[in-house]
């Protein structure tokens, strides 16, 4: 029977989930695929936060040792996910954007319900997307970040991305402003006759929910307050920001400091790691098994701990 690789130590990460309330949509799972996956991985491997924590400081972490991560806040995560983890009595880092908690529309995790519930497959939006970024101002741009070497080196990163969902990657963090990919994904919103704020129901946690997890023994680290998908191109003092607002909502929910973080859209630069430590944040996850260091390591420091995609995973049982 094939088993889930003992290499360095990494946490396990997770997004969206699925059941009769929550759509089922590309890169969502279901409760009976997360079973599969915890049993394939291995239950016993899985510690605690506060334990995976203490180990990392101490450098006792080996590569026997896994931990699970949801990113996002998604409500689907607390009413999908959640019920598997207290079955199986286990706890989770919940990494989590402060916006949307504060009467915000976190338009990044809209567009992709949209995406995912109105077009029949995920091609047909990214046709519609890219149609109108080549007829708009920006096709010269957008055709000269579509570089076919980073396209592969993206697909090897991630190899559970399609090339449309590279390239729609591209476009959008590189070639367009955060304006501009909103301006062109409100406009086709609207073609479809939809609102933003109809969209945005059921999608987020609430603060609620975030007590709940911390009061069973969860952590609730940070992962900015607006999401941006390309933090790393903020300037010190608007990442600076982006982490505050961020550690101040989070420390205001759970009457403690945050201690870990993961880093969204995998974007951060030697800025972001002087800001972590500047917060006293202990541990920071990317979103990815790469690159690989001498002597196999996955874990340069503890800002940049390894995250092992559950999509990849899946692909390895043979879901």
């Amino acid at each position: 029977m094939m088993e889930y690789p003992k290499e360095t130590a990494h946490g396990i990460m997770f997004h969206h989930f699925y059941n009769e309330r929550h759509p089922q949509a590309q890169g969502a799972i279901s409760q009976e695929d997360l079973e599969k996956i915890l049993n394939f991985i291995g239950v016993h491997r899985i510690l605690k936060p506060s334990e995976w924590l203490e180990r990392l400081e101490k450098n006792k972490l080996n590569k026997e040792h896994l931990c699970l991560t949801f990113d996002d806040a998604l409500l689907c995560q607390f009413e999908v996910a959640l019920p598997v983890l207290e079955k199986y009595k286990l706890k989770a880092f919940w990494f989590v954007y402060s916006s949307v908690f504060e009467g915000h529309l976190g338009n990044i995790e809209i567009y992709r319900f949209f995406r995912s519930k109105f077009f029949q497959n995920i091609d047909d939006f990214y046709n519609l997307f890219f149609r109108k970024v080549f007829d708009s101002q920006f096709s010269k741009r957008a055709k000269e970040v579509l570089d076919e070497k980073e396209i592969e080196k993206q697909i090897e990163y991630y190899k559970f991305y399609s090339i449309n969902d590279v390239k729609f990657r591209l476009i959008r963090d590189r070639a367009l402003r955060k304006q501009d990919y909103e301006s062109i994904m409100d406009q086709i919103i609207l073609e479809y006759g939809l609102s933003m704020r109809d969209l945005s129901k059921d999608l987020w946690m609430s603060d609620d929910h975030l007590k709940y997890l911390i009061d069973n023994g969860h952590i609730v680290g940070l992962h900015s307050y607006s999401h941006p998908t390309a933090l790393a191109e903020l300037s010190y003092e608007e990442q600076f920001e982006e982490y505050k607002r961020n550690y101040l909502h989070i420390k205001g929910v759970s009457g403690s400091e945050p201690v870990a973080m993961s880093h969204p859209c995998n974007s951060y630069n030697e800025d972001t790691v002087e800001i972590l430590k500047h917060f006293g944040i202990r541990c920071g996850f990317r979103s990815n098994m790469f690159p690989k260091l001498e002597g196999g390591r996955i874990n340069p420091n503890r800002f940049e701990i390894a995250r092992q995609d559950h999509a990849n995973i899946m692909a390895i049982i043979g879901l």
